[in-house]
């Protein structure tokens, strides 16, 4: 059961399978739009918001198959403008983004390999990322700012 939602943000819970992508995303369009986000940075976020669930699947070890997966999109106060923050939970294998490195561009197609390239895709498109383990759960919170107006 997911807990209630502190005023500003809105939840959703899912399971750790692909086809909840499209739920997750539909959830992300229509609460950015309740929260009023931008639609530019609803792309942006849903961009994340999927490479993060793939990784989530992939990587993230049988602890993530048998516990629901945590979404949270919050209206958030930047000191320069307007934000939203994505929040991630899940109790998959502990994973630090923020300290992980970012796998290097390969300079050709003979030295190009499938995947490994997710997290530098996740940092180029959010403003702001943080990790931490919280209580026997990750928690990755992907920001996004903007001016109002813009």
């Amino acid at each position: 059961m997911t807990a209630p939602s502190p005023p500003g943000s809105l939840s959703l819970e899912i399971q750790a399978d692909p086809q909840e992508f499209r739920r997750a995303s539909s959830w992300l369009r229509q609460s950015g739009a309740a929260l009023a986000v931008p639609e530019a940075q609803i792309d942006r976020l849903e961009l994340c918001l999927n490479e993060v669930l793939a990784n989530l699947v992939e990587h993230g070890g049988a602890a993530t198959a048998q516990h629901p997966i945590q979404l949270q999109l919050e209206a958030v106060q930047p000191t320069d403008g307007c934000g939203a923050q994505l929040v991630v939970s899940d109790r998959g294998e502990p994973f630090d983004s923020g300290q992980a490195s970012v796998k290097p561009i390969p300079g050709s197609l003979d030295e190009a390999s499938p995947g490994g390239l997710g997290l530098r895709l996740v940092k180029a498109f959010s403003d702001a990322m943080a990790y931490r383990c919280l209580e026997d759960r990750n928690e990755l919170r992907i920001a996004m700012h903007w001016t109002p107006g813009s």
